[in-house]
């Protein structure tokens, strides 16, 4: 279950969305590599040391391919690829990678899929996400304890 809470756009210059309400995501919980490999290890024959030295060679194979412009696939989930923000230069001549390029970012872009007959797009993971509200959860108290980014229910 997805939770979500409401909150109120309170932005004056943004006249068509002030005052309207709009839904944020609600964390509940941030699992890490050992959660995983247990919950794989639950799920088929693998130990939970095998699921996660797979996995942690996994982070390290995705990392050296997008260092080295590579776009990473994984079946079923999505793909890796690398973005760069950059200022323009007035030439060619003029680019510099230490002048002008500004940052770069990991593009997550999760696999999708298409019903044939309304050709609408479904991300794979999210196909049948059912939401409920986060009020519905016990407090924030709760919520807060249980992992949220920065300990206030967003």
């Amino acid at each position: 279950m997805a939770f979500y809470k409401l909150y109120q756009n309170k932005n004056e210059n943004m006249p068509k969305c002030y005052q309207k309400w709009y839904a944020h995501s609600v964390v509940t919980e941030t699992v890490d590599l050992d959660y995983i490999a247990e919950r794989i290890q639950r799920n088929c024959t693998a130990k939970k040391s095998d699921a996660k030295v797979v996995l942690t060679e996994m982070v390290e194979v995705i990392a050296d391919c997008l260092k080295n412009s590579q776009r990473v696939k994984i079946d079923g989930f999505g793909a890796f690829k690398l973005g760069i923000s950059s200022r323009g230069a007035d030439t060619v001549k003029n680019f510099s990678v230490t002048e002008n390029i500004r940052g770069v970012r990991i593009i997550f872009q999760p696999e999708i899929s298409v019903d044939a007959s309304t050709h609408k797009r479904t991300k794979k993971m999210l196909q049948g996400i059912r939401f409920a509200d986060s009020s519905s959860l016990a407090s924030s108290e709760a919520i807060a304890a249980a992992g949220t980014d920065d300990g206030q229910n967003p």
